[in-house]
């Protein structure tokens, strides 16, 4: 609870002593009321207030008026008391989604493609909205316990015997529902991962919704969902259940303590009834002040797998976060792999003994069989991951020495499945960037998308992106290619850029790659033959190793794999 508020100890400071100054306000308030009522009864025109060494005799119209002060005072200290908890839980609540974000935005590609669909937006939305309660509740234990002290101190100057027992049957309470909370937090745990199978579960059925309609499986996506969301209902049932059946136990011991109360003043009788009424009320009040600190310990032990399981996450992505370089790039001159070794998982090598190297403005092919090694291989020459074995030079120096912004704005990349943003096609080519109207046209044009946006009707802004109006997927194509050629890279790596186009856009895919040729170095991931006409040279990967580099022209002479597939491209069929 410390380290989680931590970050404002001077809000923490005035919420602290407002709660205490609460607490002897409403103390007052209550032992007026009670002399007040006590002097009605009786018709008395002054009562007598014994607190320790303090000894009062006021009147009754000076209690009224000192009551109506207590009481405008209260309110005044209401206003902290109001504002802070919902400021500091809002400000924790953005505090916690923004560095989440952050830290996943940071983390190596390797940790973010091993995410789960639909796991860091359950983390940064139910996650952190549960992992909030933890602040607010940490704040209303602090007030509530706070509050209640004082309260006992009070009661404690009127009469010492009643304020221990409250204390004692305070601490006994607490003891006797330390299982009750073990097991609340228990199931707040398996809540937390329960919510995060679902969530991966709705992000799934998404991704899969039209194969989900061909294929007619609909009922048992429908049924896998129920079965999701009814062990999110069970788990989310067991822990409110338990927090209420807290709440419960602890208010009907408080009632027995309120009789106990009732039967001592009636046995003591009339002469010691104002004070006696006063410590009732202000005991009453202390047990409702600690069944706020019960109701709040529970609620921040229940909250606190879901804080954990965010925490968790950040520290996972910050630890992954791969070393920032510092050498800057003025150009880039040479790409080499001094065998480079890669495995997902140990003992398993999807690439190794990888060695070559590529001057700037070359244009290379790599082509291979599905599972050689091909697109893991795109991942570490845009350093999205590192080589386990040798090493990635970019001018002779490693590649992850390079700093980062240079680096960036270097080298572009156009994947394999076009995926563009809910936006306008000018944001869509910008993608976050700075990059000025003229650029985006100079992209459009040299992607040979340019005259389809300028044929519809809001041109360059028009909305495209998932769910909305139909462009085809040779168009969301080139829009991904004017997206990495509006930052004038010098790199540009292209995974497999024309398996799934009509004739027509590949035709216009390959028509800009010509005209870019010897304009910067260029690695195709070829899957058509036809993609590789343009290449300088063409490396063959065949399990994971480089088998092959070499010219075009040579490969058909010398090798067995790029003859067969040349052979099976001239019939039609596919590499």
């Amino acid at each position: 609870m410390v380290t989680l508020l931590s970050d404002r100890k001077r809000a923490v400071l005035i919420l602290a002593i407002t709660a205490i100054l609460t607490g002897f306000v409403e103390s007052a308030i209550l032992v007026i009321l009670a002399q007040t009522a006590d002097a009605l009864a009786t018709g008395a025109h002054r009562t007598h207030i014994h607190i320790l060494f303090l000894h009062l005799h006021p009147s009754v119209g000076q209690l009224i008026w000192a009551a109506v002060l207590a009481v405008s005072i209260r309110v005044l200290l209401q206003v902290p008391i109001t504002f802070l908890p919902p400021r500091i839980g809002s400000d924790k609540q953005a505090g916690m989604r923004r560095s989440l974000f952050h830290a996943f935005s940071r983390a190596s590609w390797d940790v973010q493609a091993r995410d789960r669909e639909g796991q860091l937006q359950e983390t940064m939305t139910g996650q952190v909205q549960q992992a909030t309660s933890a602040v607010f509740n940490s704040m209303g234990l602090i007030a509530s316990t706070l509050l209640l002290a004082v309260m006992l101190l009070s009661a404690l100057a009127l009469n010492p015997l009643a304020a221990v027992f409250i204390v004692v049957l305070t601490v006994f309470l607490f003891w006797l529902l330390r299982p009750l909370r073990g097991k609340g937090v228990r199931r707040a745990r398996e809540l937390s991962a329960a919510q995060v199978r679902y969530a991966r579960g709705v992000a799934e059925a998404i991704r899969l919704a039209e194969e989900t309609q061909v294929f007619g499986a609909r009922p048992a996506q429908r049924r896998r969902m129920s079965e999701l969301v009814d062990a999110a209902r069970g788990h989310l049932f067991a822990t409110q259940v338990i927090l209420r059946l807290a709440a419960i136990l602890y208010q009907a011991v408080i009632s027995l303590l309120f009789i106990c109360a009732l039967f001592v003043l009636y046995e003591i009788g009339r002469s010691h009834a104002a004070s006696l009424a006063a410590i009732v009320l202000i005991l009453v009040r202390a047990s409702a002040t600690g069944q706020s600190v019960q109701a709040a310990y529970q609620g921040l032990l229940q909250s606190m797998p879901f804080l954990q399981r965010t925490r968790d996450a950040e520290r996972r992505y910050l630890e992954s976060s791969p070393p920032v370089g510092s050498v800057r790039l003025a150009e880039v001159g040479t790409l080499a792999f001094e065998r480079v070794g890669y495995a997902y998982t140990a003992g398993r090598p999807v690439l190794s003994g990888i060695s070559f190297s590529v001057e700037g403005g070359e244009t290379i092919g790599v082509i291979g069989p599905s599972g050689a090694g091909k697109s893991t291989l795109v991942q570490l020459l845009l350093r999205l991951r590192a080589p386990i074995e040798g090493r990635y030079l970019v001018n002779g120096v490693p590649a992850e020495d390079v700093a980062e912004q240079d680096w960036h704005a270097r080298v572009a990349y156009v994947p394999q499945e076009p995926r563009l943003l809910h936006a306008s096609v000018a944001e869509n080519i910008r993608f976050f960037r700075d990059i000025d109207d003229r650029a985006v046209e100079r992209a459009g044009q040299l992607a040979r998308i340019h005259e389809d946006i300028m044929g519809w009707a809001e041109g360059y802004e028009t909305i495209v992106g998932p769910r909305a109006d139909a462009v085809s997927g040779g168009q969301q194509q080139r829009i991904c290619l004017a997206r990495a050629l509006a930052g004038q890279p010098e790199v540009l790596v292209l995974d497999e850029p024309t398996s799934a186009l009509d004739p027509t856009s590949e035709s216009l895919i390959q028509e800009s790659l010509t005209g870019l040729k010897q304009q910067l170095t260029l690695f195709i991931i070829a899957h058509r033959m036809s993609t590789l006409d343009i290449c300088d040279r063409v490396m063959i990967i065949i399990d994971g190793k480089l088998t092959a580099f070499d010219t075009i022209n040579s490969l058909q002479q010398h090798n067995d794999y790029y003859r067969s597939a040349s052979a099976l491209a001239a019939r039609g069929s596919l590499v």
